[in-house]
């Protein structure tokens, strides 16, 4: 079996273990993580009453803005940043990271890094450059092989460490998350 094939094979059983452990760990990551941040009880406050409130002429609605959070992978060299709180997990090796939104399973960025990764076997079509951080990067639409639904990977060469890296997922807190990223030593 050719090298580069047995390569992509690997990094497909690592990101199948990835995504099932998410699936797992998610159900028992959420339940954790309700438990320890549940809201403690209130004291009752007694009601006042409050005037009527005249009516007005037009009303804007006001944007509602939403924390940003920044994710910072040491090994790999990179940092991104999401909007919304989500839940990390790091594998064992400490080269892989799930960062997934509790409230949206389909919202769920998935990075590693080794030597060289192999590139999907996809049609031209499906292939773009794109440009992270000044460095060109080979973005493919994919789909996910358990179900079909899309998955975007993008893969990009660390300009100063020996390695490459893969960042993989789907939607608005993926593309945020490109929009985003940056190269660190």
């Amino acid at each position: 079996m050719p090298k580069n094939t047995a390569l992509f094979l690997i990094l497909l059983a690592l990101l199948a273990t990835l995504l099932l452990g998410i699936n797992i760990g998610k159900k028992l990551a959420t339940s954790q993580y309700l438990a320890q941040f549940a809201p403690t009880p209130t004291p009752f406050i007694q009601p006042t009453t409050i005037p009527p409130l005249k009516p007005t002429v037009s009303l804007t609605p006001l944007a509602v803005k939403s924390e940003t959070s920044t994710y910072t992978d040491r090994s790999c060299g990179f940092t991104i940043s999401y909007i919304g709180s989500y839940l990390e997990q790091k594998t064992e090796n400490y080269k892989s990271t799930i960062i997934t939104d509790p409230d949206n399973p389909d919202q769920t960025i998935v990075s590693t890094c080794q030597q060289e990764i192999p590139a999907p076997p996809l049609p031209p079509e499906k292939i773009e450059d794109i440009v992270l951080d000044g460095v060109p990067a080979k973005l493919y639409h994919d789909a996910s092989s358990k179900d079909g639904s899309p998955r975007d990977e993008v893969i990009v060469k660390h300009p100063n460490l020996n390695h490459e890296i893969i960042i993989a997922g789907y939607g608005q807190a993926f593309n945020d998350a490109l929009a985003s990223f940056k190269f660190i030593e």
